[in-house]
């Protein structure tokens, strides 16, 4: 077992095009890193670099103490598992699972102990003679996990292994993949474009965006204090609304179009960068759960909004509202509907914000609706670089 060290790697293929520009990351031995962004961000080529199928064009990596950039894939202790399964349809589930062991001369009684050991883990143990064609998607990724599994590899690479699989499928084969990781306990690098899937496995989580990292921490940490308005709206589900908005001079409110919202003192002293911005403007956000249907004494501020959606999920409500505010859109707010990445900025529209609310409120399309703030929950964003506004 090992760790993996990225220093400074970046990756510009022949055409000019720089996927990767100077990431310094850090896996931990044991640890579940996962690497997210939307689609060319180049975590893929990050995977690809460490598994030495795409050469680095500058940086150093390191699998536990050795440099490992010149050195060939096979020879590099690694395991991968894509989302293709990449099974040999001809062979059995044990010998899909014992083949690349087999490559290796490896003695026949040690082949079977490794296989019976890898089927346990996963419980694939009666499939074990069963061909790739008799199985669903998932038992499939199962035994491509098996055959990582069997080699005992240093580090674990994986590139949106779950991808191919229907939505219910994936949030079980999300708790399998934990639960193995956790057992086998190695490194793992773990490459996917889905945020919920990034925030429910990795141990932290690494952001990025064209080739820079934006942001690495555990995903709790990504989610309360995200360092941009990128990781702001890129991490969590719904995402974030983020608006034009304008503090005033004494800091005591905002104006969130022809609306005011009061800021707590406490408020400014969790961000004594305020301070700079009194009477600019600057970029707001706000969970849609900081939302509340009801009023109470314990929320000071309140927005006023018409309902357009309600959605029924049943444990809660989703409620889209428009407001005469400027929304704030970041390249990661279509990441669930769209591979294009419009610009961050005001795009001049309305506001259609997000609350998540309890069930059991009574509200309508085409009404007026009244939405708390948790106080304390605002997050503030620097205008023109979209940095979070903090010290």
């Amino acid at each position: 077992m090992a760790s993996i060290s990225l220093e400074g790697v970046t990756k510009i293929y022949p055409n000019g095009f720089e996927a990767v520009h100077g990431l310094d990351l850090d896996i931990a031995d044991g640890e579940l890193m996962v690497v997210v962004g939307p689609s060319g961000c180049g975590k893929t080529s990050v995977l690809r670099m460490i598994a030495g199928l795409e050469e680095i064009s500058s940086g150093t990596i390191r699998i536990g103490d050795q440099v490992v950039n010149d050195v060939a894939p096979r020879d590099r202790d690694i395991a991968m598992i894509f989302q293709s399964y990449a099974l040999y349809p001809q062979m059995s589930v044990a010998q899909n699972i014992g083949f690349a062991l087999r490559m290796k001369r490896v003695p026949k009684h040690e082949i079977e102990r490794r296989v019976k050991e890898a089927a346990a883990v996963l419980g694939i143990t009666d499939w074990l003679d069963r061909k790739p064609t008799q199985l669903s998607g998932g038992q499939r990724q199962r035994v491509a996990m098996g055959r990582a599994i069997v080699r005992e590899p240093s580090a674990f690479l994986m590139d949106e292994p779950l991808s191919n699989l229907d939505a219910k499928l994936r949030v079980q084969m999300r708790a399998e993949v934990a639960r193995v990781q956790k057992r086998i306990g190695v490194a793992t690098l773990y490459v996917t474009h889905d945020q919920i899937e990034a925030m429910t496995l990795g141990h932290r989580v690494a952001v990025l965006r064209d080739g820079v990292l934006q942001q690495c921490d555990t995903p709790q940490v990504l989610y309360d204090r995200p360092t941009n308005v990128f990781v702001a709206g890129f991490i969590g589900s719904p995402a974030m609304n983020l608006f034009e908005a304008e503090i005033s001079a004494n800091l005591d409110s905002i104006s969130l179009g022809s609306q005011r919202i009061s800021l707590l003192p406490e408020q400014v002293r969790q961000s004594p960068g305020l301070k700079r911005y009194g009477g600019q403007a600057l970029i707001v956000g706000i969970r849609p759960e900081d939302f509340h249907a009801t009023s109470s004494g314990e929320f000071t501020s309140a927005i006023v909004g018409e309902i357009e959606l309600v959605e029924a999920l049943g444990a809660e409500l989703l409620v889209h509202f428009s407001t005469d505010a400027r929304i704030v859109q970041s390249e990661s707010s279509a990441r669930a509907t769209s591979e294009e990445e419009p610009r961050m900025g005001g795009t001049g529209e309305t506001a259609n914000f997000v609350a998540r609310i309890e069930p059991g409120i009574q509200v309508r399309t085409g009404d007026q609706f009244k939405f708390s703030i948790s106080p304390g929950k605002l997050e503030f964003f620097d205008s023109n670089s979209g940095a979070a506004i903090a010290d």
